[in-house]
C-alpha cells in the first residue's frame, strides 16, 4: 500500500466510523483523519492512527483545516453545494462521495465536468454507498439485454444518520428511469411488486428513486433498472404510500413539515438486519432466457452495508501500485471491477464482514 492518509468527512457518523475502524484495522500503516464540524471531538476509538480534523462542507473550502498529503477523501456526509467535492478536485486528491441521492448526484456530476480533473472522483451513492449495483453487476454477468430488478427491506429498528432518510422528502417528486433502453418518468412509492426477503417478510415493495437508476443503465448489458423499498413495518408502508397516493405528501413538503415527515420513517433503533433481494432476467450467450435471483444480508444493517461498500471502493484506490493509478475521471460502483478487483474478491470482501450472499 502506497498511500498513506485517508480523510473521512462524516468520521464520527454511524457509517463514517464503522468505515473508519474497517481500513484501520485492514492497513496497519495507514494513518485515518475524520473530519466533522466540531472542533476537539473524541475519535470514536482509540488508536494513535487517528485523528480528528474540522471539515465543514458549508464552509467555502471544508478542506482548509485538513492538512497536508491526504491520499484519499471518502465522504459520508451531506455536500449539497459540492464544496467538498470541489475543494478536493482543486487539490488533485481522489474521492469517494456515498451520500448523494439522485438530484445532487446528477449536480455532482456537471460540477466535476466543469473542473479540469487530475485525479478519481468516484460517485458511489448507489443503494449502501453502491453496494447493490455491485452485486446486480456480479448477477447479470455473462448476460445481455438484462431487466433488472432490486428490491431493499429498511428496518425501522435499524441503526442510521439523519442523513439516512433524505430521500423521504422527494416523495412526490418523479424520476426518470429506464426500460428497454427507453426513458419514462415514474413516480415514488407506486408500481408494487410483491418480495419474499430472506428473514421470511413477505411485503409490497414500491418504486424509490436512488442513483442506481442512472449508473446500471449506462452498462452495456443492462436495458432496464427499476429500484424499490419496502419497510419492515406494514403500518408505516401503508401510511406513506396512503399520503403519496392522495396528495397529502405533497402538501406537507415544506420546512414546516420536516420534523413530521422524518418522524415516520426515522425512528432509529439499536440495530438490525439490512435486507436486499435482486431478480433479473436476461438472454445468455446462446439467445436464451435466464431468470436469477440474489439475496443479499447484512445482520449488522444498513449502516454496516454502507460502510463496506464505501470501504471495498477505497480498497481499490489504496492497493493500486504508484505506476497504475486510476485515471483522472468519473467513476460509479460498478466501475470497480477489473483484473484486480474482480468479482470473487468483491464478493469474498462483503462475505467476511458477515454479509449473507445466495443466489439461484
Amino acid at each position: 500500500m502506497n498511500r498513506k492518509r485517508v480523510l473521512i468527512a462524516g468520521g464520527y457518523g454511524a457509517v463514517g466510523a464503522q468505515l473508519a475502524r474497517i481500513l484501520h484495522d485492514r492497513h496497519p500503516d495507514l494513518e485515518l483523519l475524520l473530519g466533522g464540524r466540531s472542533a476537539g471531538k473524541a475519535a470514536p476509538f482509540p488508536s494513535n492512527r487517528v485523528q480528528t480534523v474540522v471539515v465543514d462542507t458549508n464552509a467555502d473550502d471544508p478542506l482548509i483545516h485538513a492538512g497536508e498529503n491526504i491520499s484519499l477523501i471518502i465522504n459520508a456526509v451531506n455536500d449539497l453545494d459540492d464544496r467538498l467535492l470541489v475543494s478536493a478536485v482543486r487539490r488533485k486528491i481522489p474521492l469517494i462521495d456515498v451520500t448523494r441521492w439522485t438530484e445532487v448526484f446528477n449536480q455532482a456530476i456537471r460540477t466535476v465536468e466543469q473542473e479540469e480533473l487530475h485525479s478519481p472522483v468516484v460517485l458511489s451513492s448507489g443503494w449502501m454507498a453502491g453496494t447493490a449495483s455491485l452485486f446486480a453487476m456480479i448477477l447479470s454477468n455473462s448476460l445481455q439485454h438484462v431487466e433488472l430488478n432490486i428490491h431493499a427491506l429498511w428496518s425501522l429498528r435499524d441503526k442510521a444518520g439523519p442523513d439516512s432518510v433524505a430521500f423521504m422528502d422527494r416523495m412526490s417528486i418523479p424520476f426518470q428511469i429506464t426500460e428497454a433502453n427507453t426513458h419514462r418518468l415514474v413516480y415514488p412509492m407506486t408500481d408494487p411488486i410483491k418480495v419474499h426477503f430472506p428473514n421470511g417478510y413477505t411485503t409490497p415493495c414500491y418504486r424509490l428513486d436512488t442513483p442506481d437508476h442512472v449508473t446500471l443503465p449506462h452498462t452495456s448489458h443492462i436495458d432496464s433498472t427499476s429500484f424499490r423499498i419496502a419497510f419492515d413495518s406494514k403500518v408505516s408502508t401503508y401510511a406513506l404510500t396512503g399520503l403519496v397516493k392522495t396528495g397529502v405528501w405533497k402538501m406537507i413538503s415544506g420546512e414546516r413539515f420536516k420534523p413530521f415527515r422524518r418522524k415516520l420513517l426515522y425512528n432509529p433503533g439499536t440495530g438490525s438486519a439490512h435486507h436486499l433481494v435482486i431478480q433479473l432476467k436476461g438472454l445468455d450467450a446462446k439467445g436464451n432466457e435466464v431468470e436469477r435471483t440474489m439475496t443479499v444480508s447484512d445482520p449488522l444493517g444498513q449502516t454496516h452495508m454502507t460502510a463496506l461498500g464505501a470501504a471495498v471502493q477505497a480498497e481499490k484506490i489504496l492497493m493500486m501500485p504508484m505506476d497504475k493509478t486510476m485515471a483522472p475521471g468519473i467513476y460509479y460502483p460498478e466501475h470497480l471491477f477489473d483484473d484486480r478487483m474482480n468479482m470473487d474478491a468483491v464478493t469474498h470482501f462483503f462475505t467476511q464482514y458477515g454479509v449473507q450472499v445466495t443466489h439461484s
